[in-house]
């Protein structure tokens, strides 16, 4: 029986390694962006142990802002996230850890992506003088990347929003969001939000 792979241009280096390791269990390289592209390249041909080592080799080098956010937008199938969770969670950890200033790093956050910005307010370090400003936040940095309305309020409604700790959030500030009219939330999953906030209150 004989095989044909088709492969892109650009997966043809990244293939070679894999082939390389199969027979080696070596890579001969250790640059950042070569070892994602060997991890994509594993991942489409379901080479698990490639995964785990490229993942490694990742975790073991210096991480940046770029690469943390380059490891956890990656696309990777379903089946396999387990072999690059360790990489991923690190990526996540070290954003978290990096931004957790929210006051100083605000500006900056407005060009982070989607997933870093989970990675970054779904930790318990963030540091806010008041869940107000994390709420106003999330719409300013949704409206700056989304320009369709309903895209913008999936993303609120689905990912944004729910990272909101509403029951840390002032009185004052849940009363005008009630009175507001702004159609870039779902009232109803913000009421419904907000009225669980007010009870223990």
């Amino acid at each position: 029986m004989h095989y044909v792979f088709i492969l892109l241009e650009t997966e043809e280096n990244a293939f070679m390694e894999l082939l390389s390791y199969m027979y080696s269990g070596k890579l001969t390289t250790a640059e950042p962006t070569r070892l994602l592209d060997i991890l994509m390249a594993a991942d489409k041909f379901e080479v698990l142990s490639c995964m785990r080592h490229c993942s490694q080799l990742l975790i073991s080098l210096p991480m940046t802002t770029e690469s943390a956010l380059l490891y956890i937008d990656h696309p990777c199938s379903v089946s396999m996230v387990n072999e690059v969770r360790p990489l991923i969670d690190a990526s996540k950890e070290f954003l978290a850890n990096k931004y957790k200033d929210f006051y100083e790093f605000k500006s900056e956050l407005m060009n982070i992506s989607l997933a870093g910005i989970e990675a970054i307010f779904s930790s318990t370090d963030i540091q806010v003088e008041t869940e107000d400003d994390v709420y106003y936040f999330m719409l300013d940095w949704a409206r700056a990347r989304y320009v369709e309305l309903e895209e913008r309020r999936k993303i609120l409604s689905s990912r944004l929003l729910p990272l909101v700790r509403f029951s840390h959030m002032t009185c004052m500030t849940l009363q005008e969001i009630l009175a507001s009219t702004d159609n870039d939330i779902d009232r109803e999953q913000v009421t419904h939000r907000i009225a669980e906030a007010l009870l223990p209150k």
